[in-house]
């Protein structure tokens, strides 16, 4: 009896430690989650001003200009390069998710950025949220302030206000989304060794690559967070090669689609400033020193622009000194991840993921299509807010051992620590808030960034396009509109003299010079454009206004047909050429060309209404009744 009771004991002893076992793990994961909600809720209210924004920066070319995504032509999104609907240009992109999402909002909700926004920074919150839940995994050997803290720095960091408040860049927030779902997904499956969850780690991977191409980076991501927070990682090393057929599915589905799998065949000093170095050696020269850029973007946010392209930071060389402080701290830091990688430190992993995700967009590789852009750093800081906290950790001795209590205790685990991260997350909170302004609308955007970047070409450029269109909005002050004007043409000429063979800005400066009638000047720039680049359709088209004005019908319709020959699904020119064969009461003519208009903006108003005029004109009244109705239909719509 006596040996039964002290067996009864023994039991209830037990089962009472393993009841404490499940509560305090019950406990652990609820923590996670506040912790994981509370990053969220920081992203979110950090960027919820942004929801009012208009659209910025390239949205044009994604969306809010292309007829593909206004369109809803999901088929064309699955088969045809990125900017398919916007430009006839042979395209070396191909991300179709973030393209498929804005269409369908665009169809719920057409024409209004707010809705695209929002998204934005939902899955912005989101991001944060699963980065919590994933690195409370990954991180299983260390306290919850480890990674609550990495979170808390990536979430807040300045550098992410590109990203997140230009809507185009959707596709670098569903990239590393997905890269970090997989990550969650692939540690569910080493801990529960349930298949499934290797297949939706793959699954996910697999949307990160039609997300944007970059996430290719992760691959070396996957084997390094194992190798360095598994115990048993030689037993599941051989689980990252699973990460290779999203890749290969990617490729193929790309090649299928583009017919190579080349980005771009040349690349321009206006894109890249890299390309204009004399030689190899000063182009990765001057590469190091965008990467010196880079490095100060990250370690001190003060200064944030769009854009540092030619020539606001021309070619060095090697002996520059900005240069030589550039290499020095690349390869320092390159070292040190090395150093701590052999130690299967939170340091190395953190360098290690830096440095992967930043290889391509550093210019060191392969030169791409741009020499500097604050959203290439979106998945590198996330390596360099590990890198940074487990820094600072060890410098403050921070005990970083695992306990099993609730989420209070992060904040009690250690106070200069969190004190410190505290005040930075503050500190980034408020630059955030200071930046996003700025992406209000293109108009603000370059009005702020030219004073930081007053060399570069483009953003000379893009300003004089913004004052231009705000000069033509101005209809019942002539003086305030020719200011406007003015000063764009002046941003005009700025671009041309930094770069004289900029065909664009030699082009949209005979645009203003032709809403200032001064046609003789527009037709002088116009022709400079043509002989830079013979293949810009918009320039004959504008040239086609000047002669179709002048009543030169023969010669609108020469370079209206011209427009069209370059770029077939050129809308505007099809409209134009329409209306010379309807002054010329050519109908049959001006129908055709309208249709073809129409093809590529099916629910366009105005082309609608011409259509239906030049079918009325030609004594085909109830057809015509059938377009004009559409027309009054949509534009009432519209109001």
């Amino acid at each position: 009896m006596a040996k039964d009771n002290k067996a009864q004991k023994k039991k209830n002893k037990k089962n009472k430690v393993a009841g404490k076992t499940a509560k305090t793990t019950t406990n652990t994961n609820s923590s996670v989650w506040i912790l994981g909600l509370f990053i969220a809720l920081i992203g979110f209210l950090i960027y919820a001003k942004t929801i009012s924004f208009d659209f910025a920066l390239d949205d044009a070319s994604a969306l809010n200009d292309n007829f593909v995504i206004k369109n809803g032509q999901y088929g064309d999104i699955m088969t045809k390069s990125y900017r398919y609907g916007y430009w006839m240009s042979k395209g070396t992109l191909y991300r179709p998710i973030s393209q498929l999402m804005f269409a369908a909002e665009w169809s719920m909700k057409p024409n209004t950025p707010a809705i695209h926004h929002f998204i934005n920074v939902l899955l912005y919150a989101f991001t944060g949220f699963l980065l919590m839940l994933t690195f409370s995994n990954i991180f299983k050997r260390y306290h919850l302030i480890f990674p609550f803290a990495c979170c808390l720095l990536f979430i807040a960091h300045p550098v992410h206000v590109e990203v997140v408040a230009n809507i185009k860049s959707r596709d670098e927030i569903l990239a590393l989304l997905f890269c970090v779902s997989a990550l969650y997904d692939l540690w569910k499956y080493f801990d529960t060794q349930k298949i499934y969850w290797l297949v939706f780690a793959v699954l996910s991977y697999t949307l990160a690559m039609f997300s944007k191409e970059g996430a290719i980076t992760f691959l070396a991501v996957f084997p390094l967070a194992i190798y360095c927070f598994r115990e048993d990682w030689k037993n599941k090393i051989w689980t990252a090669g699973l990460f290779i057929i999203p890749i290969i599915v990617y490729l193929i589905t790309r090649f299928s689609v583009l017919g190579d799998l080349k980005g771009v065949a040349t690349i321009s000093p206006l894109d890249n400033a890299i390309a204009a170095g004399n030689g190899l050696g000063e182009e990765l020269a001057t590469a190091f020193l965008f990467i010196g850029y880079y490095f100060k973007a990250l370690f001190v946010p003060i200064t944030l622009v769009s854009d540092l392209g030619f020539s606001q930071v021309p070619p060095r060389g090697f002996g520059d000194v900005g240069v030589l402080i550039s290499l020095i701290l690349f390869v320092a830091l390159a070292v040190v991840a090395v150093w701590q990688l052999l130690k299967r430190s939170p340091i190395g992993f953190g360098l290690a993921l830096f440095f992967a995700t930043f290889s391509i967009s550093s210019n060191l590789i392969t030169l791409i299509g741009t020499c500097y852009g604050e959203r290439l750093l979106y998945a590198p800081s996330l390596g360099f807010a590990i890198a940074f906290v487990a820094f600072l950790a060890w410098i403050l001795k921070v005990d970083l051992t695992p306990d099993k209590g609730n989420w209070k205790t992060v904040f009690s685990k250690s106070t200069p620590f969190m004190g410190i991260i505290g005040v930075l997350v503050l500190l980034y909170a408020v630059r955030t808030h200071l930046r996003n302004p700025v992406w209000h609308s293109s108009y603000t955007l370059y009005e702020a960034d030219i004073e930081q970047s007053p060399k570069s070409a483009k953003l000379n450029f893009h300003r004089a396009i913004e004052l231009v269109k705000k000069g033509k909005e101005i209809n019942n002050n002539p003086t305030k509109r020719n200011e406007y004007l003015d000063k764009g043409m002046q941003h005009f000429k700025n671009a041309i003299q930094l770069y004289p063979e900029y065909s664009d800005a030699h082009g949209e400066l005979g645009l203003a010079y032709y809403r200032k009638k001064d046609y003789k000047n527009a037709l002088a720039s116009y022709e400079k454009s043509l002989a830079i680049n013979p293949n810009k359709h918009s320039v004959y088209s504008n040239m086609g206004i000047i002669y179709f004005e002048s009543q030169n019908y023969a010669k609108a319709k020469e370079v209206y047909q011209k427009a069209v020959e370059i770029n077939p699904r050129f809308v505007d020119a099809w409209r134009n050429l329409g209306s010379v064969y309807a002054i010329e009461k050519n109908f049959p003519e001006a129908i055709k060309k309208f249709k073809e208009a129409l093809k590529y903006d099916p629910n366009n108003a105005t082309i609608l209404r011409f259509l239906g005029s030049a079918y009325r004109d030609s004594g085909n009244t109830a057809e015509g009744k059938t377009y004009l109705d559409r027309a009054a239909q949509i534009e009432r719509r519209t109001k």
